[in-house]
C-alpha cells in the first residue's frame, strides 16, 4: 500500500494544546504541530530523505560517524544468525525483550539503509514478523508494549520502499491493534497517560511514533493519538523545571529523556513542528544533569532506584544538535571509542545502547570544533520534587573532591527513604556510598509483590527493604524513627564568603515528628575537605541522635572520629563538635530479609549522641582525604 498524504485538520488537536497551553509550555502563543496537511509522505522517523542520503556520505568521511556506524554494523552482522527475540516473562514483564527487539530493528534497518545489503533487511523483517505475530504486546505493563511500538514503527518506517504493500500493512495492522488501540483502554485519571515520571515519555513517546506511521491507513486514530500525547506531556515536562533536574534521578533520566527528545524529533520530522515540546522550562538545561550527577570516579550518584554506571546515551547527540555544544559529547565519544576497540578486539561489549543508531542521525560532524560552556563546580537544581546539589573541587580531575547531596521527599517515583542523604568522593575514591536500587526482579522473586515494591505509603512494605529505607543512607536520624514520607525537604546555597562553599539541608518537616528543628550543612573547603555540621532542637522529650556513613573502606576508629582506608587511599573523619559522641562500626554486607540482595564489603559509621528535652544538639564531621594521623 503506497502512502498517500492526508489532508485532514486538526482542530482537536489544537483544541487540546491550547486548552493546556499553560502547563509549563515554554511559548503558549506559538501555533501547535496541528497542521497534518504537511505529514511527509515518507522518512516520518527522525531522518527524512535528504538526511538519510547525507548519512551515506558522512560515515565515509567523518570518523565519529564512521565510529558510530562501525558499531551499529557490527551489532547487525552479529544478529544475522541468531534467531528472533524469545518473549518469556522473567519476573521483569516483556520489558526486556521488548527492548531488545527494539534495538535489532533499528541496528538492522540502519544497516540495511546505509549498505543495501539484503541480508540485513530479511534479517530486521524476521524480527519484525516475530513481533507482530504475538497475540498482544503485554499491555498489562504498558512500557512494554510502548517499546516495542518504537521499534516497529521505526522499521516500518526506514525500510518503507523495501518492503512488500501486503508486508507494510501487516505490520501497520500490528501497530494498530497491538499498541495504539489497547493505549486507548488507559484511563487518563492516575495513570502513565497523564503522569509526570518516566513512564508518561515512554508510552506516549512510543505511541506517537506509531501513530505518525499508521496516519496513512487510520489518520482520526493517529490524531487522536497524538492529540492526547500533546495534552499531557507538557505536565510531564514540568519535571526538568527549573534548571533541569530530574526528579527519578540519572538512570531514569536517561529513560524518560531519551523518549521525550525523540517524541519532539518525530513530530518535527513527521509534521514539521513539536509544537516547542523540547522549549518547556527546564529542558535545554537538563543537557548537564547527568554530568553534573558523574563525580570524578566516573560513577554516577545513584540515589533512589538508579545504577551508579555511566552508559553511552544516544540522547547527547540531540542535545548538542540542538544547543550547538559540542562539549556535552566529550564523555559519549570516549564510551563509543571503548565500544569500538573492544569490536576491534574481537569482544564486543553488551553494553552498546539499543538506540545507538539514532546517535548516528543526530550527530553534526560540525560539533568536533563548536565551543561549549564552562560548567559551574557547584549545581543545585533550585527546587523540584527532589531538589538536589553537587558540589566538586575541580573538573576533570580524577582526584577532586566531589559531594552530591539529596533532599526532597519518599513519596515520589522510584524515591528512597533518603533526605538529606549524600555521596562523597575524593582521591578516585567513593568514600560516602549510595547503594541505588534493589533488583526489582529478585525482589518479586523473593515475596515483595509490585504492589509492595513500589508503594510509597508511610508503613509501607518498600522501606523493609534495605537498600529503600533508611537503614543504608548517610542520613541524621533521631530515635531511628523513619522519616515522614509525605513531607519535603529543601535545599538551599550558603551565603558566599566563608572558608568554602555548600548548602544547607532543612530536614525540620521530615522529622518533625521527633524534634522541634534540624538542619544539616555541607561545606567544601579549598583543601578539599568537607564538614557536614548538623544541628537539631529537641522537644519535650530527650533524643537519641544518629549520624550513618555507608562505606566500602576499611574502618578504624580512633578516638575522635575514624580512619578510612581504600585501595590504597586514606580518608579521615574528625568530630569537631559532639558532646558525648560514640563511634561504632557495624557490618552490613549480608541480607536482611529475603528480598535484599547482598552488599559485599559494605560498613555503616555510626556516630551516636543523646541530646535532652528542650535543647540544642550539634554534630560537625570533618572528612578530610589523604590525612593520615
Amino acid at each position: 500500500m503506497a502512502r498517500m498524504q492526508t489532508r485532514v485538520g486538526c482542530s482537536l488537536l489544537a483544541a487540546m494544546l491550547f486548552a493546556f497551553s499553560g502547563c509549563g509550555r515554554a511559548n503558549p502563543a506559538k501555533t501547535p504541530a496541528d497542521d497534518w496537511t504537511s505529514l511527509a509522505k515518507q522518512s516520518r522517523l527522525f531522518a527524512d530523505a535528504a538526511r538519510w542520503a547525507a548519512l551515506k556520505q558522512q560515515i565515509t568521511s567523518d570518523p565519529v560517524s564512521r565510529q558510530i556506524f562501525g558499531v551499529v554494523r557490527d551489532t547487525a552482522e552479529r544478529l544475522i544468525d541468531q534467531p528472533p527475540v524469545a518473549y518469556v516473562d522473567k519476573g521483569a514483564f516483556w520489558h526486556g525483550p521488548m527492548r531488545q527487539a527494539q534495538g535489532r530493528i533499528l541496528a538492522l534497518a540502519m544497516t540495511y539503509r546505509l549498505t543495501g545489503d539484503a541480508r540485513f533487511l530479511a534479517r530486521a523483517k524476521l524480527e519484525m514478523r516475530t513481533l507482530a505475530e504475538l497475540p498482544n504486546w503485554y499491555p498489562q505493563h504498558f512500557l512494554d508494549t510502548a517499546e516495542g511500538a518504537l521499534g516497529m514503527a521505526t522499521g516500518l518506517d526506514w525500510l518503507h520502499d523495501a518492503l512488500t504493500p501486503l508486508e507494510r500493512q501487516y505490520f501497520a495492522v500490528a501497530l494498530i491493534d497491538k499498541a495504539l488501540r489497547p493505549s486507548l483502554l488507559v484511563s487518563e485519571d492516575k495513570t502513565w497517560v497523564s503522569g509526570s515520571n518516566n513512564w508518561t515519555a515512554v508510552c506516549h513517546g512510543g505511541l506517537v511514533a506509531a501513530a505518525l506511521i499508521v496516519a496513512d491507513q487510520e489518520p482520526a486514530l493517529a490524531r487522536q493519538i497524538v492529540a492526547r500525547a500533546m495534552k499531557h506531556l507538557p505536565r510531564y515536562a514540568e519535571l526538568y523545571a527549573p534548571a533541569g533536574a530530574y526528579s527519578e534521578g540519572p538512570d531514569y533520566w536517561a529513560y524518560g529523556t531519551t523518549f521525550y527528545a525523540l517524541t519532539a524529533d518525530a513530530l518535527r520530522t513527521a509534521l514539521g513542528s513539536s509544537s516547542d515540546l523540547e522549549r518547556a522550562p527546564g529542558f535545554p538545561q537538563t543537557a548537564d544533569y547527568t554530568l553534573q550527577m558523574t563525580g570524578p570516579t566516573g560513577q554516577l550518584y545513584n540515589f533512589a532506584d538508579n545504577g551508579s554506571e555511566v552508559s553511552f546515551e544516544p540522547v547527547m547527540f540531540w542535545f548538542a544538535r540542538e544547543l550547538r555544544r559540542g562539549d556535552l559529547l566529550q564523555r559519549e565519544l570516549a564510551n563509543l571509542s571503548a565500544l569500538a576497540e573492544a569490536i576491534a578486539a574481537g569482544a564486543p561489549r553488551g553494553d552498546a545502547s539499543r538506540m545507538l543508531p539514532l546517535a548516528l542521525i543526530w550527530y553534526d560532524p560540525a560539533l568536533a570544533t563548536a565551543k561549549g560552556s564552562t560548567r559551574p563546580l557547584t549545581w543545585w537544581s533550585q527546587g523540584g520534587s527532589q531538589p538536589q546539589a553537587v558540589m566538586r573541587s575541580a573538573w576533570n580531575d580524577p582526584h577532586a573532591t566531589f559531594v552530591g547531596i539529596k533532599a526532597g521527599r519518599a513519596d515520589d517515583s522510584h524515591a528512597h527513604m533518603d533526605v538529606g542523604s549524600f555521596v562523597l568522593e575524593a582521591d578516585g575514591v567513593r568514600w560516602a556510598v549510595d547503594l541505588g536500587r534493589e533488583s526489582y526482579p529478585h525482589a518479586r522473586a523473593n515475596g515483595l509483590p509490585n504492589a509492595d515494591l513500589f508503594g510509597t505509603k508511610q508503613n509501607g512494605r518498600r522501606w523493609s527493604i534495605f537498600r529503600c529505607g533508611p537503614e543504608s543512607h548517610n542520613l541524621l536520624r533521631f530515635d531511628d524513627a523513619p522519616q515522614l514520607v509525605e513531607a519535603k525537604a529543601d535545599i538551599r546555597p550558603l551565603p558566599p564568603g566563608g572558608d568554602g562553599v555548600g548548602y544547607l539541608v532543612d530536614l525540620s518537616p521530615v522529622v518533625c515528628e521527633r524534634v522541634a528543628r534540624a538542619q544539616r550543612q555541607f561545606v567544601l573547603h579549598p583543601d578539599r575537605s568537607v564538614t557536614i555540621a548538623d544541628e537539631w532542637t529537641t522537644g519535650a522529650n530527650a533524643t537519641q541522635v544518629a549520624w550513618q556513613w555507608l562505606t566500602r573502606a576499611q574502618v578504624t576508629v580512633t578516638a575522635d572520629g575514624a580512619i578510612l582506608r581504600q585501595d590504597g587511599r586514606t580518608m579521615r573523619l574528625r568530630i569537631l563538635e559532639g558532646q558525648g559522641a560514640t563511634v561504632d562500626v557495624e557490618d552490613v554486607s549480608k541480607p536482611r530479609k529475603a528480598w535484599d540482595s547482598p552488599n559485599p564489603g559494605l560498613s555503616r559509621i555510626l556516630i551516636r549522641v543523646k541530646t535532652p528535652p528542650a535543647s540544642v544538639g550539634r554534630l560537625c564531621i570533618r572528612a578530610a582525604p589523604g590525612v593520615i594521623p
